[in-house]
Order: C-alpha cells, then structure tokens, then sequence
C-alpha cells in the first residue's frame, strides 16, 4: 500500500490507539484536538499529533505502558505491512500535568523519518467521554476493521477549539480552519460558559492570521482532493469570517 507521508502518521496513530486502547479503561481516556476530528467527525485535515486526555492512571503506570507498547514487537509487525519499518522515540517529557513522547517514523518509501508526539494531559476530574466508532472511510483506506475508541464529542470539541484560539502562545490557523469545520456539523450549546476576555482574546487571535498563514498549516496537511477546494483566498475569508461571527455571538 503506497501511502502518503500524512497517512503513514496517521496509520501510525491509528495502530497506536487500538494497540492502547485494549489496555486502558475506555473511560478513563479520550481522543482531542485534531485526531478527534479527524477519526470521529470527517475532517478533510491530517493530525500531526495525536493528543489525549486521562484520568486517574497514574504517571508511572501509564509511561510503562506506553514505553512497552512503542517497542513492542506485534506493533511494528502491524506497522511493516504497512512499509513502516522502525519507530524511534527521540524524546520523552514528563511535566506534572502532561507526558510527551516524540517519535520517528521510519518507512521503506523515504529516507528521513517522519515525526510525530504522543501527548497525554492529566485532568483532576473525572472526563466525559463517548466511545464511539471511528470513521468508516478511514477504516476503508488503510483496510482495517472497525474500531471504537474514547473520545470528546461535538460540544467540548468545539469549546476546546475556542479555547484554543484563545490561549495558544501562538495562534494556529488549524484551530480556525477546525471550528468552521465543526459549526457546520451543529451549534450545541458549549459545555461551560466562557468569560467575554477570553472570547475576545479568540477573536483577536482569529483576526492575526494571514492567507498565507493557513496555506502554510492547513492546506498542507489536507487530503489532496480537498486542496485543490479549500487553496483559495475567498474561500478562507469565508472560513474566518464565519468563525469570528459565531465568536461574536457567544457575547451576547
């Protein structure tokens, strides 16, 4: 199967979620960000990374785990069928609220590895999760059976993008790109109520990003069919415009 630098990632994070997933409590972990919508809710975008929150395992336990699961053999005889030859991980980091893991994917078709990090952020309450199934088109594409996983469903994923766009140290143009993806899956009321400096904040945010910004972090990491759609300037003043509207009106 000749794949895509983007789909090898996300192969990876796939085989990496179902290898993992029979090891945890379905309800102790959930999928975020950008895999979330990505496997759950049709995104046209590749995750560079996948993320995820947990609850109650503790750091040590799950860093054993995680580290065995990385270099466990049935892993990466899953992973060579695919051409993926090696994983490697380059760096491991260990704060009191998150655990990182960088890894190099090693594959027969380039000579330099692909990258990616594994993060998990550690909450103090119990998080609300739906195990659902993921995209059956994925499934399809990489020829695998179904597989349910943990995950955020539509409400928290769009207040996490709000959030996002707000709190960032740098503003992404994914996380725009992402919430006028979402609003257009359904408008739920968000799950908590947000401060009007933080929507503002969003607002700002939103309102420094350039073109030339979003070719850069999105259109690169679309399907390629989807490219040739969204690679356009009215098309992203359409996107930000939309998104800085329903920013507007959570104000009021």
């Amino acid at each position: 199967m000749n794949l895509n630098p983007k789909a090898q990632v996300e192969l990876f994070h796939l085989m990496f979620l179902r290898q993992f997933n029979m090891q945890i409590d379905t309800n102790l972990y959930a999928i975020k960000g950008d895999c979330n919508l990505r496997l759950f809710f049709s995104s046209v975008r590749y995750s560079e990374d996948l993320n995820l929150d947990i609850y109650t395992v503790a750091q040590e336990t799950l860093e054993n785990k995680v580290n065995k699961l990385l270099t466990s053999p049935p892993l990466l005889k899953l992973l060579q069928s695919y051409g993926i030859t090696q994983l490697e991980v380059t760096a491991f980091k260990q704060t009191p609220t998150t655990q990182q893991w960088k890894v190099q994917i090693h594959t027969e078709q380039a000579e330099m590895p692909y990258h990616t990090k594994i993060e998990f952020s550690w909450r103090n309450e119990k998080i609300q999760t739906e195990l659902a199934s993921v995209d059956m088109k994925i499934c399809q594409a990489y020829r695998l059976p179904p597989m349910r996983l943990s995950h955020y469903r539509l409400t928290d994923a769009i207040t996490q993008k709000v959030l996002a766009l707000a709190h960032r140290s740098l503003t992404q143009a994914r996380d725009i790109f992402d919430l006028y993806f979402l609003l257009h899956l359904g408008k739920p009321k968000l799950s908590f109520s947000l401060k009007k400096n933080t929507l503002a904040q969003a607002e700002e945010a939103l309102l420094s990003i350039s073109f030339a910004d979003y070719k850069f972090q999105v259109i690169n990491f679309l399907e390629p069919e989807g490219q040739a759609i969204y690679d356009n300037k009215d098309y992203w003043a359409t996107i930000s415009n939309e998104a800085f509207h329903y920013l507007n009106g959570l104000e009021k």
